[in-house]
């Protein structure tokens, strides 16, 4: 038997080292160690030095325990902005920051200390907290290097430095003397777990139970309505708060009335007369008369625990949703307790210490934990008949972000920005910002709008210190040459320098032994992170910045503290533009919670998968809402990056011995140019706008159509025809400049990946790096191609139809075989090479469309089938394969 002839050798089959197993892992590491060697991002700043800078500011994260999904989440996001913006030619310096001070990081190095605060000097205090806030730094550091950042770490900035508290307190200064900080008595978010004064930004709120009472105040001077017998009803959730009552406010427009119940009469709004017999469990009721709200204004009553003779005033925050229309106040323990106690001199008793226990102004109830109390004030109000109603409530109720314990409003003196003087500037400043939706612009107004003051002092020492001297009588000194000596000092020696002399040593000369005292508060944290936009100079560029890109709550934490730091000390935003990402939840949208089990660690992908899937997941997310993540939508991503990885691997085989140079392009080919330069155009323009999400579904959607239909017919003219054939030096161009635009386009999502495709490609005029190349460009936009070629792919639709019902019915076995009659009187679709473009045996002009199988010989070499006019019958070939191997 004849041996059959093998033809393998004489095929131009791909050839390429790079491999389908990505081992990215593996090679991050490598690439990551030239990448510093060999100082590419020093590289990429020094060619861009000269041109036009763009700064992504870095809000600081929190220097405490191991970074999380949201960490690396939002650093990714910068970073891909960061490296298209270098390749572009902008001079994009990244400076990576961290917050450094403040509770968490004090009460973490404690309780690794397993000691209290007071077991310390607030001196050791401080340099113990500063040495843990670095020891986390450096943590984090190391785990924000795995996500293959572009930054080499070289120019970092921590909060705690010396120079950046130095310019914080230059600003404070400047604050202080233009009469934005003052100090007063004012209810705030207190939290007695913390010991603190907190901002807004720092409360969550969370479901609680607490008790709902309705409680009698007995009238002890009426007028000619109201008696002595009467008893006003208040309704509260924080019987606590009934010690220090000094008032009951009511609504200037309501109408109240008299209702009877059991011979007692109760004062009460008439629109909630039926709420409240539901609620109290009143049977036989009646209402007697009714009356206006000035008709109980400067009645008195006596308060049922303090046994003060109190006054009923009117109350603009007094509404007829719920209670009884007439509300208790404590002047010290709500905000509009407090204005309205202080226009109608209220008494202001101040019954909780700092931790939350009751002090000797509680009377009975002294020595109790606030909370605690409220049963035993229930217990006294039933026994002295007081009480009228009971039931407990589940409610939204505020609570300390970081102890996740309930809080209070409770008046204590504090440090304030008043925002009234800047507030018009600060508005007029976000309408100048750029954001990339409505909603962003809108939310910041609306957090400023209605925002008047800022606490900014915290009863901690972790911190930079409210540098405030206060005289003999204990009022504040205002004195600029004061504020310079002192921030000089600290300039020198870091803000310890305040804790480490007496008020006389920190002084000048001429103001010592005067008596005088220092502050010991430190100010919020977020006037700390919202003052780097003075202090951080990346690459030495001053703020305005180009860009701030922080998680959704910024808008009221970090956006927030910035834009009002910056309005006040150069009279404008901190930033040009402003992006925000959302939270994090599962694949069935549910918050991620350690209870829940469904945490993702950053980490742990990275280690199998590598970190450019992970960024490639990033990237592939609708980060402006909230971010689902789970193991399927992961594994979603590996196969989007493995389509790419196989696509790239096929055509760098095929660029196997080919030297780059500009091509005469014709045919389909010119097609496929000009799909990527709109593909190209089209990523630019997304890349501007920051949607990443787009970028990798137009990248997608272009490989899958490329390895459908292109990659498929231009097999046969690179594996068969002659190296140096006209044709298949087309394909090379086409593939050569596609996988060009791709890792330019790509090199900032998945830098791993696109540099160790780099360098499988031969290219001229070769880089150190792949990211050192010049980005992706904008094309006019053009359909010359694609309209002429329409009709071809609708032809070639109807032609695969019919092939596959034809391979259905057993008519053929394989495409290759098909004798494809057409109906077209076009003279451009007359005018192609059908037979190659549609993959078939032979393609005749006809009255109809029609399918047979070709009377055919099968070539040995090509696998493709041909008439006996076109084959050689004893080297069992097709006349083109014998060309070839004939040269």
């Amino acid at each position: 038997m004849e041996e059959k002839k093998d033809y393998k050798n004489t095929l131009l089959m791909p050839q390429t080292d790079f491999s389908m197993k990505a081992n990215l892992t593996q090679k991050e590491e490598e690439f990551n160690k030239l990448w510093k060697t060999n100082n590419i991002y020093k590289i990429l700043l020094e060619r861009n030095k000269n041109h036009n800078s763009f700064i992504l500011h870095d809000g600081p994260p929190y220097a405490n325990g191991n970074i999380h999904l949201g960490h690396a989440m939002n650093k990714i996001l910068k970073d891909i902005i960061v490296r298209f913006k270098n390749m572009q030619g902008f001079y994009s310096p990244y400076t990576p920051g961290w917050d450094t001070h403040g509770l968490p990081i004090e009460h973490k190095m404690l309780s690794e200390a397993k000691k209290k605060a007071r077991d310390f000097s607030i001196i050791e205090l401080r340099k113990e907290a500063a040495k843990y806030a670095l020891s986390q730094v450096e943590i984090q550091k190391s785990q924000f290097k795995k996500l293959s950042l572009l930054t080499d770490f070289s120019e970092t900035y921590i909060t705690l430095d010396k120079s950046l508290e130095t310019a914080q307190l230059k600003l404070f200064k400047k604050m202080v003397l233009e009469g934005l900080i003052y100090k007063d008595l004012k209810p705030i978010y207190w939290s007695p777990s913390s010991q603190s004064a907190l901002a807004e930004a720092e409360v969550e709120y969370a479901d609680h139970i607490s008790p709902s009472m309705y409680v009698a105040f007995e009238i002890k001077q009426g007028n000619k309505i109201i008696t002595t017998n009467d008893n006003l009803l208040i309704w509260t959730t924080t019987p606590w708060t009934l010690i220090a009552n000094s008032g009951v406010a009511i609504g200037e427009k309501f109408i109240y009335c008299r209702v009877m119940v059991n011979n007692r009469s109760f004062i009460v709004a008439k629109d909630l007369v039926e709420k409240i017999t539901e609620k109290c469990k009143w049977e036989n009721y009646q209402i007697v008369n009714e009356f206006k709200a000035k008709d109980l204004l400067n009645v008195k009553y006596e308060s049922p625990i303090n046994k003060l003779i109190c006054p009923v005033v009117e109350g603009h925050h007094v509404t007829l949703e719920d209670g009884s229309g007439l509300v208790h106040m404590a002047p010290l323990f709500g905000e509009d307790d407090f204005m309205i106690g202080t226009k109608h001199n209220l008494a202001k008793i101040m019954h909780v210490e700092d931790d939350g226990m009751l002090n000797n102004n509680a009377l009975q109830f002294q020595g109790l934990f606030y909370d605690d109390a409220n049963p035993l004030i229930g217990k006294y109000l039933e026994e002295n008949n007081y009480l009228i109603g009971f039931y407990k409530i589940k409610h939204q109720y505020p609570h300390d972000w970081r102890t996740h314990l309930p809080i209070m409003y409770r008046a204590t003196p504090q440090w304030f920005v008043s925002l009234k003087p800047i507030k018009n500037e600060i508005l007029k400043s976000i309408n100048n910002i750029k954001t990339y939706n409505d909603w962003s612009k809108k939310r910041l107004l609306l957090m400023l709008e209605n925002r008047e003051t800022w606490c900014i002092s915290r009863q901690r020492s972790w911190g930079v210190p409210i540098i405030i001297f206060y005289d003999k009588n204990k009022k504040p000194i205002i004195n600029e040459e004061i504020f310079d000596y002192v921030i000089d000092l600290i300039s020198k020696n870091g803000s310890d320098i305040w804790y480490e002399l007496s008020a006389d040593e920190l002084l000048p000369k001429k103001y010592r032994n005067l008596g005088y005292t220092k502050e010991m508060d430190i100010m919020d944290v977020w006037f700390d992170s919202g003052s780097t936009s003075i202090g951080v100079k990346p690459g030495g560029i001053e703020a305005p910045f180009d860009l701030y890109l922080e998680g959704s709550d910024q808008y009221r934490g970090w956006f927030n503290s910035s834009l009002i730091n910056s309005v006040a000390w150069r009279h404008k935003a901190p930033f040009k533009e402003l992006l925000s990402h959302g939270f994090l939840v599962d694949g069935k949208g549910n918050k991620m919670s350690k209870s829940k089990g469904n945490v993702v660690d950053p980490l742990s992908i990275i280690d199998k998968y590598g970190a450019d899937i992970l960024r490639l997941w990033v990237a592939n997310s609708e980060y402006t809402n909230d971010i689902s993540i789970d193991d399927k939508i992961i594994l979603q991503n590996v196969e989007i990056y493995r389509k790419f990885r196989n696509t790239i691997k096929f055509m760098l085989g095929g660029l196997a011995n080919y030297n780059f140079e500009e091509q005469k392009i014709t045919s389909i080919h010119s097609l496929m140019i000009e799909r990527l330069n709109n593909l190209e155009t089209r990523l630019v323009e997304y890349f501007e706008k920051y949607r990443f999400i787009n970028v990798i579904k137009e990248v997608n959607n272009f490989i899958i159509d490329l390895s459908s239909y292109y990659i498929s017919i231009t097999k046969d003219i690179l594996y068969l025809n002659k190296e140096d054939d006209f044709e298949r030096r087309q394909v090379q161009y086409v593939f050569y400049k596609t996988i060009l635009v791709l890792i330019k386009a790509l090199s900032p999502i998945l830098p791993t990946t696109c540099e160790e495709i780099y360098q499988y490609l031969n290219t001229p005029n070769k880089e150190k790096s792949v990211h050192l190349l010049p980005f992706i460009e904008k094309h006019k936009l053009s359909s010359i191609e694609e309209n002429k070629w329409n009709e071809f792919f609708e032809l070639k639709n109807v032609v695969y139809k019919m092939i596959e019902e034809s391979i259905q019915k057993q008519e053929i076995k394989r495409q290759n075989e098909a004798h494809i009659f057409i109906k077209s009187n076009s003279d451009f679709i007359k005018s192609l090479d059908l037979v190659k473009l549609l993959m078939v045996a032979k393609v005749t002009f006809s009255k109809d469309f029609k399918i047979e199988k070709l009377d055919s010989y099968k070539c040995l070499r090509c696998w493709n089938h041909f008439e006996e006019k076109n084959f050689d019958k004893k080297l069992e070939i097709c006349l083109r394969c014998k060309e070839v191997i004939n040269g």
